[in-house]
This record gives C-alpha cells, structure tokens and sequence, in this order.
C-alpha cells in the first residue's frame, strides 16, 4: 500500500512481515512532547516508552483536573501514520475514547478540540478532527487503532486528545506509540532507518485490525 493511499480494512488486515509498518518510537522527538491538564507536567513523555517497556504499570500518564488530557506528541522527520497503539490499563480511570490532530505544532486546546467532536473527521485544513475512535474495553496488552493513511501521510506532530474513564474524574494512559514509516524530509518518499531494535524499539509490529471497533493487539517479531 502506498502512504499516500487510503487505508482499507483489506490492506490494514493483510499488513504482515515486510509489508507492516514499523514501530515509530525511534523517531519521537522525547525531549519536546508535552502535554494539557497532564499531572505533574513533566511526565507527559513517560507515556511514550519503549515497545519492551509497553506493559509496565510503573509510569503513566494522568489527568490533572477531569478525566480529559492532551498529549503532543513531536517527530525527528515526517512521518506516515498507519495506526495507533495505546494501552489505558484496566480500571474505571482507563481511557475510553482518543481523537487525534495532526500537525498542529502549538498543538490544540480543549475547547476547540471538543467543539469539532461531532463524528465528522477530514484533513488538518478543516480544523477537524484527523481520528476519533472508541477504545477497546477490557484489552490486556497495547492495541493497535488503524487511522486513514492518507490524512496521516506526511506527520510532523501529533496532539491527542484522551478522555471518557469510568472514573470522570481523572484518567490514565499507560502506553502511547504508532505503527508506521519514517519519511526522508529531502524527497518526501518512504524511508526505512536501520536502527538496533532492541535499543529503539523500531520491531515489526504486526496485527493490525481492520477499522474503528475492529482495531486488534499487535505482536512484534
């Protein structure tokens, strides 16, 4: 498939071995992810780890004043997005709901994030929403989210907005990550980094589900 395309449920459930995107940790960019109503600030990136790291219950992110946060999430170089992986834990403060926004680099506010929450997605020019999806209640490992490759084709940054626990009060996010294809800046074409999988966790993720409601846990090779 190529990145620019849009993604169908028969292309996302048939992306196996080469022809799956890679886990893009390697190119966040750690040091400038922050996030909105995050408590304390300063651990908005701890929610970006590892793929090794990806079940550990030991560093979260959580909601300071209700159960709604923001994570801004910076690349090295563009990027295209195929799916993303989240993993909320399994409590009444679990995450239940993320909408994504791409290449917003001052990132987004809550009141112009929500007002747009109305089911209708389109590309960055609209102001809208780019994903909006349901959480997979119950999961037990990260979940990988399948996006619209062609509004996520070329990211330099993504800010998410998590919200809906049980709880109301607050929420928590365990694991933030995506499945994709670094892109070379110089010719905006697909370009695969070699780096040593086991120091920046760019495994082949494989899995991936079909659509909202249909997203699917991943396995590395």
């Amino acid at each position: 498939m190529e990145c620019g395309g849009e993604a169908t449920p028969q292309d996302l459930a048939t992306q196996q071995g080469i022809n799956a995107g890679s886990n893009l940790y390697a190119y966040i960019d750690h040091d400038r992810v922050w996030g909105v109503n995050i408590e304390p600030p300063e651990s908005a990136k701890k929610a970006c780890k590892p793929w090794d790291e990806r079940q550990s219950l030991e560093t979260w992110i959580e909601s300071g004043v209700d159960d709604q946060m923001i994570l801004h999430v910076p690349f090295t170089c563009p990027v295209c997005i195929e799916s993303i992986l989240l993993y909320p834990g399994r409590s009444d403060l679990s995450v239940r709901r993320c909408a994504a926004f791409v290449n917003r680099p001052n990132g987004i506010d809550f009141d112009d994030a929500l007002a747009v929450l109305d089911g209708r997605l389109g590309p960055a020019s609209t102001g809208r929403a780019q994903a909006d999806f349901a959480l997979l209640p119950g999961a037990t490992d990260v979940t990988a989210y399948p996006v619209s490759v062609s509004r996520f084709s070329h990211t330099s940054s993504v800010s998410l907005l998590l919200l809906d626990s049980l709880a109301h009060t607050s929420s928590r996010m365990y694991y933030v990550g995506f499945i994709g294809k670094a892109l070379d800046p110089r010719s905006d074409t697909l370009h695969r980094h070699d780096v040593p999988a086991e120091t920046s966790a760019t495994h082949k993720v494989d899995g991936v589900g079909s659509s909202l409601g249909a997203a699917s846990t991943p396995s590395v090779r």
